[in-house]
């Protein structure tokens, strides 16, 4: 029997084993490995708050690129008052994940089965035309294919908090403070250091939980997230300056130019410039494959900031839930750097440098959260199997911390560049080649690339002994 493993049950790892069952040949075993008991989940759709929406409405969140209404039609079964346009609780996505495997379970083909396995993979080895897994119990798995499938990392610490490691006053994990944390200081002043999607996150979390005192977010430029608009928007434009786009200058420069005047141009027609950003969505794999090294990381240090608040927006009910804290004052960003750490009675005195100016403030806060977002430099986590994997140069990682370096068919390239024939990547690590390759529109679509192609790869072998 031929063997599949697939290291990771999140979106990636989940939707990837779901449509292989789908299409599998007989005499199949799918693992699906997974290091929590979460499956189908994840850290992103595993939350129960009712206030952590998805960012993509509804109609464009199904598990399945031919069936656009899957997921809706998921949703009605709920409540029929769901629509295309609903942002829903990501908890709800979560169940539908859970119900997207279970189905391509019970509907595979004759002799195949799914493991549903919850430990974690410590080695990779090569063995024959497959590889051979060990697991933290100690136990050998062979497999002919190896998906990893692993999500986003924890933020990496931030420099001058490493002593703080084991404080109190210092989380460096947004999603480890319990509940009762938060109710010991209710009254109390926090401290967000990010303003991203990450710390909108924690911030309508400790509101929703009950906390009154004052939540300060931190960041370099002072950016937070920007709403999609409240209905769907489905315009079709015109791909002319797309096109053009992509025959100018391969420079940070003269793309923004571009798109700074299609983006005026479109307003002065009564377009929206999330219109645009939409139109330009399919496009900026190719946009960025063009870029060259330098370019990459000019845009990465000056420009990434500004594109991600345009590019990943938040649903509307919380942004304005959000949005009404500010206005109140119990949410108050601040643009700056972080100067100084002090120890007081009963917490940390931050120094932050104002942008713009030379004014040190203090703010005197019980705890300080790291909400910088999720971590993609693999040269910064702390994991067996990647380790293993980078010291046995069966990985090539992206020089400029974005993920791993993979090719057309999601095969994992080794440190000498060259494709493996058994292992893949599927998930947000793929940002490395395809910059646009964290929302499961695209990742829907990479997943059944993949699946289409393992099971092509079955079948041919199977056929072939």
């Amino acid at each position: 029997m031929k063997t599949l493993v697939v290291i990771g049950a999140g979106f990636s790892g989940a939707v990837t084993a779901a449509q292989f069952l789908r299409r599998s040949p007989p005499g199949v075993r799918v693992v699906l490995i997974n290091r929590s008991g979460a499956m189908a989940r994840g850290l992103a759709y595993g939350t129960n708050s009712s206030l952590h929406l998805l960012n993509v409405p509804a109609g464009n969140m199904s598990a399945y690129v031919d069936e656009p209404d899957h997921f809706l039609r998921f949703c009605q079964a709920q409540d029929a008052a769901y629509t295309a346009s609903s942002f829903v609780p990501r908890k709800l996505y979560g169940d539908y994940l859970a119900s997207v495997l279970d189905f391509s379970e019970a509907h595979c083909s004759e002799n195949v089965r799914l493991e549903r396995l919850i430990s974690e993979v410590y080695r990779i080895t090569p063995s024959g035309a497959g590889a051979v897994l060990e697991l933290e119990n100690g136990e050998q798995l062979k497999a002919d294919q190896v998906v990893l499938a692993f999500g986003n990392f924890s933020p990496l610490d931030i420099p001058g908090f490493s002593c703080l490691i084991n404080s109190p006053y210092y989380q460096s994990d947004p999603w480890s403070f319990s509940l009762k944390e938060r109710a010991d200081m209710d009254d109390r002043s926090i401290l967000l250091i990010g303003s991203g999607l990450t710390a909108l996150d924690v911030a309508l979390g400790l509101l929703q939980q009950g906390h009154r005192g004052p939540i300060h977010m931190v960041s370099r430029r002072g950016l937070h997230p920007l709403p999609h608009r409240p209905q769907r928007h489905v315009q079709q434009m015109s791909l002319i300056w797309v096109e053009k786009l992509l025959k100018v200058m391969p420079t940070v420069r003269a793309y923004m130019r571009e798109i700074r005047s299609e983006i005026e141009a479109g307003r002065r027609e009564g377009l929206d410039w999330r219109d645009l950003l939409a139109a330009l969505r399919s496009y900026t794999p190719s946009l960025w494959a063009r870029l060259p090294s330098t370019e990459r990381r000019r845009f990465l240090r000056h420009v990434q900031p500004y594109w991600d608040v345009h590019r990943h927006r938040v649903a509307p009910e919380a942004y304005l839930r959000f949005q009404e804290a500010l206005a109140s004052g119990q949410i108050n960003p601040v643009a700056g750097r972080i100067k100084s750490i002090d120890s007081s009675a009963d917490g940390l005195r931050i120094g932050i440098q104002l942008r713009g100016g030379q004014q040190i403030e203090p703010i005197d806060v019980a705890r300080v959260i790291n909400c910088t977002g999720p971590n993609t430099n693999l040269r910064c986590v702390d994991s067996p199997l990647i380790n293993q994997l980078r010291k046995d140069g069966l990985v090539q990682l992206d020089p400029f911390g974005l993920g791993l370096c993979v090719d057309a068919r999601l095969s994992v390239k080794n440190a000498k560049g060259i494709s493996s024939s058994w292992l893949y990547y599927v998930g947000p690590m793929l940002k490395a080649d395809y910059w646009e390759a964290t929302a499961v529109p695209e990742l829907r679509q990479h997943a059944k690339n993949l699946a289409c192609l393992l099971a092509e790869n079955t079948q041919y072998n199977s056929t072939s002994i």
